[in-house]
């Protein structure tokens, strides 16, 4: 009897051991999965803010074009209305 209880412990202790192992591997694996997706988020991020800079630099590029032209405009004699 004591033989057949020690048997029955034994194969319960593998199987918790073979469940957890098991377990242990998918969660590595959804980790993995789930790091290389935010590394993509972090690259796709960091080239959206080099294209928004640059805008940001057109944009006060233009602005600083607008304003000259207003300039030029206002030191000529002649008034144009817009």
């Amino acid at each position: 009897m004591m033989e057949k209880l020690i048997t029955l412990i034994v194969g319960l202790l593998m199987a918790l051991g073979g469940w957890t192992l098991a377990r242990t591997f998918e969660l590595s694996t959804t980790q993995a999965v789930i790091d290389d997706k935010v590394d993509k988020l972090e690259r796709h991020a960091e080239k959206l803010q080099t294209q928004v800079d640059a805008m940001k630099d057109l944009d006060e590029e233009i602005m600083d074009q607008h304003e000259d032209f207003i300039k030029a405009l206002e030191g000529n004699d002649k008034k144009y209305n817009y």
